[in-house]
């Protein structure tokens, strides 16, 4: 089955309807507005389009076998790469569709967990070549890239339906606090109104949710821009405590 299956993918005309299909496909998916991050440019397909024809015309030139075996192993290869953005774009389109129907439903936090769990297999799929030469861990690499890009599609995706808001704000982080704070059986429940009348007060003030939105928003886009005095206090108290 192995010896045949090879056989077969050696054939320079098969290789030819396998470049065909996946022309015809990818000229079809790039008209989905759905699916803009697996699809694949014009330029880059005709690229490998001129390169396989330049392989073909070698293998049908009458070249010595060697050399017509290995514009074949090319022609191979440019149809990998075309089955590696293929899968890209199969495991991209559960991805968006689990975008628009969180967006649709936000309450609803099966939507989330369905967001993170066919993110984390596209940008995994998408970005594992360049955690390989990335020097880090792979894991830990993979994992960054997906959490920072599920974020800003989901961002994305909610300032397209009209929400300008940020994602991640005080209001979510005192909304966060209160259902953690809800969920404590062992705390006294005066000390939960409490806190909770705090966080209530905190959050009045509109100059203080405008500041701290500002200061979550350097941190998750422009985390350079942003100076933290309390660093320099632990640091002096580090250097006193020596």
């Amino acid at each position: 089955m192995w010896n045949f299956l090879v056989d077969t993918l050696s054939i320079a005309y098969v290789q030819l309807v396998i470049l065909c299909f996946f022309i015809w496909y990818f000229l079809r998916h790039r008209r989905d507005p759905s699916m803009p991050v697996s699809r694949v440019g014009f330029i880059h397909l005709l690229i490998l389009f001129l390169i396989f024809l330049y392989f073909l015309l070698s293998w049908a030139s009458g070249i010595r076998p060697a050399l017509a075996h290995a514009a074949v192993i090319g022609m191979f290869i440019i149809n990998l790469m075309l089955l590696y953005a293929l899968v890209l774009s199969r495991l991209e389109r559960p991805y968006r569709e689990a975008l628009a129907e969180y967006c649709r439903d936000p309450q609803n936090l099966e939507n989330l967990d369905a967001i993170w769990s066919n993110g984390k297999r596209f940008y995994y799929m998408r970005h594992f070549r360049a955690a390989i030469i990335s020097g880090e861990s792979f894991a830990l690499f993979l994992h960054e890239i997906a959490s920072s890009r599920i974020r800003d599609d989901v961002q994305s995706s909610l300032r397209k339906h009209g929400l300008t808001h940020q994602f991640i704000s005080l209001k979510g982080m005192i909304a966060f606090l209160e259902g953690r704070l809800a969920q404590e059986e062992l705390l006294p429940q005066e000390f939960k109104d409490m806190v909770t009348q705090e966080l209530q007060e905190f959050q009045k003030h509109p100059w203080v949710e405008d500041r701290i939105n500002e200061y979550l928003r350097l941190a998750l886009e422009n985390p350079e821009k942003i100076h933290n005095p309390e660093w320099s206090r632990q640091w002096e108290k580090a250097q006193a405590a020596k």
